[in-house]
């Protein structure tokens, strides 16, 4: 079944990264956050490195089109090449990404609030270098790095420096489990019972089965925790979990962000879960 810790270590990890400290910063505007025209001259360059990175074709893997309600195929970057964990990830001209799993058998597309990278592969390096000197991204892209890319499918941050002040890292992991035999029921009815009993505890809000707009089955599993930033800032960390059987085993898209930035994220997210596609 899927494991239960995944919950409290993964905001564990993106609250501690959010240290006080702003060394190696260009110099801040008067209310402490980060320069947003700098940031987002860095992000820009980030996002060209990885575009760039994704033109590499293969003739023989071409990607899905996107669902009538996802970004068109003609904006899309040629199909990249394939990983060696099976994955590849496009970059359209929106600021979109079409992520595909050929090893986990879906495709999914990230919305363009986010930098989306796979887990040691060329992007992350260039995100990596591009923002070392914003402790909290570079520091949660650091902690990231430690996760097995066969297990966290693709890793995506929000770099907006108007949403640091809330004292957390919003992100968007792709997680999945291999040889998981349990049913979604299963998955979900322990999830429920065992993630308050969980150090620091975690309020489960919602937890229910339904199914996307195609009539895909789905687990949700909604919460919230407390957590305590190196800054000593206290925020309330609310994250959604969709879990999908595969064949192959569970597939878990989990976003989680400070409960006051909730409306801004959770309406691309609820999109891109009810999108996503099963490959043949």
């Amino acid at each position: 079944m899927v494991r239960l810790k995944h919950l409290a270590c993964l905001v564990a990890i993106f609250a501690a990264s959010l240290a006080c400290s702003t060394s190696g910063l260009p110099a801040p505007q008067s209310n402490g956050l980060l320069d947003s025209n700098a940031l987002a001259t860095v992000v820009a360059g980030t996002a060209q490195a990885a575009a760039a990175e994704t033109a590499l074709a293969v003739k023989n893997t071409p990607l899905l089109p996107p669902t009538n309600r996802a970004i068109p195929a003609s904006t899309a970057t040629t199909a990249p090449q394939i990983s060696t964990e099976g994955t590849t990830l496009v970059k359209q001209s929106d600021g979109s990404y079409i992520f595909t799993d050929y090893q986990g058998g879906y495709s999914i597309v990230v919305p363009s609030v986010w930098l989306a990278v796979r887990i040691n592969e060329q992007e992350f390096m260039n995100a990596q270098i591009s923002l070392a000197n914003y402790d909290p991204l570079e520091r949660a892209l650091s902690l990231l790095q430690k996760d097995d890319p066969e297990e966290y499918r693709l890793v995506a941050i929000d770099t907006s420096s108007s949403d640091f002040q809330v004292g957390f890292v919003s992100n968007l992991l792709v997680r999945w489990v291999r040889n998981d035999t349990a049913t979604l029921g299963q998955d979900v009815a322990l999830l429920e019972k065992d993630l308050p009993k969980s150090s620091p505890p975690i309020m489960v809000t919602y937890a229910n089965m339904e199914t996307t707009s195609t009539h895909l089955p789905m687990g949700i599993i909604e919460a919230s925790i407390k957590s305590t930033t190196t800054s000593k800032q206290t925020v309330t960390v609310y994250q959604k979990d969709i879990l999908f059987k595969l064949k192959s085993g569970t597939l878990t898209i989990i976003i989680s962000t400070a409960i006051q930035l909730k409306d801004k994220f959770i309406p691309g997210f609820d999109l891109m879960t009810d999108q996503i596609k099963m490959l043949p």
